[in-house]
């Protein structure tokens, strides 16, 4: 591709994401864009129809760089030729974000504004869908086969709702990392990401708590 076409392309994704630091989606108009963009509407109109149509190709862009994170970070589970203890799955949190912490921090301006409430709804389930379908690939690595009907009978407790609140923990804390990117470091993340992979919240208060004495 031509590099003044990919440079163009380029300044009008990042103009669009910068007027959601400001604005709500909704609000958001093609005059917004170009602007930001320090672009004319007849530049625009070259390559989009439409707002939506930009916003479908910035969130197909990063939903795809962050699935191939994630399959590059679970091949070092791969790695592993017995099940981990939960000491041992939360040191594997170092190599099983890697790529996938590494890619969030790159795209953080995207991700935070396309997450935040300026953003769009639709884009969060998108990304849980994402964190859905790789946690299914990920469960034999970590917890071995499990018989999801067999429990379900059994237990209490339904394996869908502990799947929810583990998905819904991990993208949360990418969510608020990407809110204030710079208050931790992507090596501090890796470590909250393997604590609560592992960690109750009640075990998580007590150490916190050790913290403060």
């Amino acid at each position: 591709m031509d590099i003044r076409k990919i440079n163009t392309l380029n300044r009008i994704k990042e103009g669009f994401i910068t007027v959601l630091d400001t604005k709500k989606l909704s609000e958001c108009t093609t005059n917004d864009i170009v602007n930001s963009a320090e672009i004319s509407k007849k530049t625009f109109y070259n390559y989009y129809q439409n707002k939506q149509d930009l916003l479908h190709e910035i969130e197909n862009e990063l939903l795809e760089g962050l699935k191939e994170a994630l399959v590059i970070d679970r091949e070092e589970l791969k790695d592993v030729k017995y099940l981990p203890g939960a000491d041992e799955i939360k040191e594997l949190a170092e190599v099983a974000f890697n790529h996938t912490l590494a890619f969030c921090n790159e795209n953080k301006h995207a991700l935070s504004n396309l997450l935040s409430s300026n953003g769009d709804m639709q884009f969060y389930q998108m990304i849980v869908e994402v964190a859905n379908n790789e946690f299914d690939a990920r469960v034999p690595y970590l917890f071995g086969d499990i018989n999801i009907k067999e429990a379900n009978v059994k237990s209490p407790l339904p394996f869908s709702f502990i799947k929810t609140l583990y998905i819904n923990t991990i993208v949360n804390l990418l969510m608020l990392w990407g809110a204030a990117p710079d208050s931790l470091s992507i090596n501090e993340i890796k470590s909250i990401a393997g604590l609560i992979q592992t960690k109750s919240p009640v075990e998580l208060i007590q150490i916190y708590k050790s913290y403060l004495n």
